[in-house]
């Protein structure tokens, strides 16, 4: 994703989003109704679990709703969503992981999936991608769903996470040595993936 180089106002969004700040029932049930889809996307691409990514879908639309008056128009609405779905997926797994010492690694993985181009890529994997990503810390797991599920670029990751973009260089590419290191595990140990077995 590649910012525009001048923000263009949208009008529009910026009428909608204000009409729901300030109560509007409609306006507001036609924003949800709008942002609802690219939320879920947002919330099923950084979650392991269905059940776990409709539950962050809520909150996230909950606080879009609520930060309505925040929003500025300079962006589309979809763009402003995404970034705060990111933003409140990411605290809530956190929170997660503090209250549960380890998620079992097997729950839901398939769930991760569903992006057609995932069968071709698991074709050349000894396990499907769902498998690597699990074995992966929650946040070289976030930072390679946001780069490559997301297509954000480095400084939005950054921006997006609050951190300097040198940590999040920096744990892209321990991101990506880790998930090389269960490739080639597997690889070596001979493991054939299990869809492919007749």
């Amino acid at each position: 994703m590649t910012a525009d180089p001048e923000p263009r106002p949208h009008p529009g969004d910026l009428a909608l989003a204000q009409s729901a700040a300030r109560g509007d029932r409609r306006a507001a049930e036609a924003l949800a109704r709008r942002l609802l889809p690219p939320v879920r996307r947002v919330c099923l691409a950084l979650l392991r679990g269905r059940i776990e990514a409709e539950d962050a879908t809520q909150s996230a639309l909950l606080e879009v709703l609520r930060s309505a008056g925040s929003y500025q128009g300079g962006a589309t609405l979809e763009r402003w969503a995404h970034r705060i779905a990111v933003r409140v997926t990411l605290r809530g797994a956190r929170r997660q992981r503090d209250h549960h010492a380890r998620l079992d690694a097997d729950a839901d993985a398939d769930n991760l999936a569903g992006d057609p181009d995932e069968a071709e890529l698991s074709d050349s994997l000894a396990r499907p991608v769902a498998h690597y990503l699990e074995a992966l810390s929650g946040p070289h797991r976030g930072v390679l769903l946001l780069r490559h599920a997301l297509g954000h670029t480095v400084p939005e990751i950054a921006e997006l996470l609050d951190e300097p973009v040198p940590t999040i260089k920096s744990r892209l590419l321990r991101a990506q040595d880790e998930l090389r290191k269960h490739i080639r595990r597997d690889q070596q140990l001979g493991v054939r993936n299990e869809a492919r077995r007749p």
